[in-house]
């Protein structure tokens, strides 16, 4: 009891911090947030149906106590039951009857909760590189986040709004990309995009495993087929998939004899298990597909970055004044891992905070570019800077 109650508020706890990370593009929110939250949420409903309620209930001889027909549901769910139509005759021989035994209901939640975090890891092993790379960008983006919801709803023109981002956001990324700079940051993008491989290679092999768990020997892509089978109307009686009616043999011990006794048992959570499942499969399967494409995407981009420059000069093109700084200078101060972080900030906030952040950023752009050596190693050069100019 102990241990499953310790499970739930793992999962609640992995929930909560899911929702406090950026949400990035697609693929990594369907990986580390949604699908994350399905699986969590998934395993906590599950896993609490094990001990509140009956998730078996077995029929069992008139002569059993109470205590004996209890410890007969025990034992039926954690020793597995297996399936036999209720029209056909029961085999004598144990080892035929029990030949396909069906233990995956005991696993589920637990299965469930393993996949859930194994989604996360993608997205902890990035910020972890990202880290090491010497700039925090799910602080940047939180940041710009929290700055553009404190100012959107004033009343303000597009040039006043553009000096506010020039005083703090601006000079927040900039000092943030010329600290990370001191420590040699070159490969926040192949960061990313080896974490969208990664994430690529984990869904399908969660797909793997959830097919596995059930192990169906009549069909190989079994969501297709057992939805089919609904559709037609072959259901569980007929299939033995996800069967609500199923046998269970034990041995009672009396002085001298060993008797075998089989009962029948309800699985109720079979119920919610066929709907559940079916829907994964074809969950899993689409997020398989989408991390896939979206990491070959990224793998363009690391070798080609013509698409990033092209989200920044729509953006810069809506600037009111002319700059002195060019667009091919912009980009050059920015460099290939600056061109990264502005791409996720226009992933994760959107395209209007994104604009005012590059068009201010290009601004002040030539305030930060790097004169020479020595400069780039004082830690203070660019707080400095900024507290003189105001």
């Amino acid at each position: 009891m102990s241990s499953q109650v310790g499970a739930i508020n793992s999962v609640n706890a992995l929930i909560s911090r899911v929702f406090v990370q950026p949400k990035g593009d697609l693929a990594d929110r369907l990986n580390s947030r949604i699908t994350v939250v399905i699986l969590a949420v998934s395993s906590g409903l599950l896993l609490s149906s094990h001990f509140i309620g009956d998730p078996i209930t077995c029929w069992t001889p008139a002569q059993f106590t109470k205590q004996w027909a209890d410890f007969v549901n025990q034992y039926c769910f954690v020793h597995g039951t297996y399936f036999v139509p209720l029209d056909e005759q029961l085999s004598f021989d144990e080892g035929e009857r029990r030949k396909d035994t069906i233990q995956y209901y005991q696993w589920v939640p637990y299965v469930f909760a393993l996949q859930a975090f194994l989604f996360y890891i993608p997205r902890f092993v990035w910020k972890a590189l990202i880290s090491y790379s010497g700039y925090d960008l799910a602080a940047a983006v939180k940041y710009v986040d929290r700055f553009w919801s404190s100012i959107r709803d004033q009343d303000s023109t597009f040039k006043s709004r553009l000096a506010v981002f020039e005083g703090r956001p601006s000079v927040y990324i900039w000092d943030g990309i010329r600290l990370a700079r001191k420590k040699r940051s070159k490969n926040m993008a192949l960061f990313y995009t080896l974490s969208t491989v990664w994430q690529a290679i984990n869904a399908w092999i969660q797909f793997y495993i959830l097919t596995k768990l059930l192990d169906s020997p009549l069909y190989s892509a079994w969501g297709p087929s057992i939805l089919g089978d609904l559709i037609q109307g072959n259901d569980w009686q007929t299939t033995g998939h996800f069967p609500r009616v199923v046998h269970c043999d034990f041995n009672t011990r009396r002085p001298a004899s060993v008797q075998l006794d089989t009962v029948l048992c309800v699985l109720t959570l079979n119920i919610y298990y066929e709907k559940l499942f079916i829907f994964l499969w074809f969950w899993l399967v689409f997020v398989a597909i989408v991390s896939t494409i979206n990491s070959m995407r990224w793998i363009y981009h690391l070798c080609n970055t013509s698409k990033a420059q092209k989200t920044i000069r729509n953006y810069l093109a809506t600037a009111p004044v002319k700059s002195p700084i060019s667009d091919e200078q912009f980009f050059d101060a920015l460099g290939p891992d600056g061109l990264f972080i502005m791409d996720q900030m226009a992933l994760n906030l959107g395209d209007i905070p994104a604009s005012y952040l590059t068009i201010s950023m290009r601004n002040i752009c030539q305030d930060f570019i790097e004169v020479s050596d020595d400069y780039i190693d004082d830690e203070r050069a660019p707080f400095v800077k900024t507290i003189k100019q105001k």
